[in-house]
């Protein structure tokens, strides 16, 4: 379950991901003007893109959506190759911070992340999620398109550039290289036709200091309550696929009853023992 886990990490609400430095996507809102370089021509020819691709992913509405929830089937792979014959999942996704999601056709398996806490629910009962997990799930939020959308472009210490066109999921994209305060940066392939993003990609450093490459490749576009929502979203780390989710259903904007982000742990997998069956 780890394993499908780890794929649908990123699918996040609408997630999108990157690939090398040439071919990264990630987005970007048409609302503030970036500071000190906002009349360098590389600055206005990126915040150019990056309104086009805002205004083609819906605009305010896909800016201001607040909750999504998402049905399909996922993917995952080791080494590249295949790992599972694919599961059933439901997401649901509230802005900025709470994520709940349902896996196997029972939906038995459940994980609900709330700002820095997460919970993994089964028969056992409720368990915290591993810190390694909370990282990751914590570092894909801190640079997914929406939060480099509406929280990175209001900030006037952010820096965009443009980097010229290149190739992304074979196709040709003009990329854009968003820095935040924290020397932070995404870049994202803006495909030259439709202005959708195409892929996002960020870098981070593991226990070990190595840098680690992530990528989320978005596709098979489709138009769901005025927002450009992709149904084919590739996630990809140091070049090497190892996840992939195809939606069958979305939805923006649903209500989600008290407590649904919520949950108790109820036990410790390390200290758990089942009962032996009595003979």
């Amino acid at each position: 379950m780890k394993n499908l886990l780890s794929v649908l990490l990123l699918t996040g609400a609408c997630a999108l991901a990157q690939s090398n430095p040439a071919n990264t996507p990630a987005p970007a809102p048409s609302a503030p003007k970036t500071p000190s370089t906002a009349t360098d021509p590389a600055t206005q020819k990126a915040r150019q893109l990056l309104d086009q691709m805002i205004d083609a992913l819906g605009g305010q509405a896909w800016l201001t959506y607040k909750t999504t929830s998402q049905q399909g089937r996922s993917y995952s792979f080791y080494h590249g190759k295949p790992s599972s014959a694919g599961n059933l999942y439901w997401r649901f996704y509230e802005y900025p911070d709470k994520e709940r999601r349902e896996l196997t056709k029972q939906r038995d398996v459940i994980y609900i992340y709330n700002g820095t806490k997460g919970y993994e629910k089964t028969y056992k009962g409720t368990a915290p999620e591993e810190d390694k997990v909370m990282q990751e799930i914590i570092r894909r939020r801190q640079h997914s398109l929406e939060v480099v959308a509406r929280e990175w472009l209001k900030d006037p210490q952010t820096i965009l550039l443009y980097e010229g066109q290149s190739v992304a999921d074979q196709q040709l994209v003009d990329v854009v290289t968003i820095f935040n305060k924290d020397n932070e940066q995404v870049s994202i392939g803006i495909d030259i036709h439709s202005h959708l993003p195409v892929n996002r990609r960020y870098s981070w450093r593991d226990p070990d200091k190595y840098k680690v490459e992530d990528e989320t490749i978005y596709g098979n576009y489709r138009k769901v309550q005025g927002i450009n929502t992709p149904y084919t979203i590739t996630n990809k780390r140091d070049g090497e696929m190892n996840g992939q989710n195809f939606l069958t259903n979305a939805e923006y904007n649903a209500t989600f009853g008290p407590g649904f982000f919520d949950a108790t742990v109820t036990y410790n997998p390390e200290n758990y023992h089942p009962k032996s069956e009595k003979k």
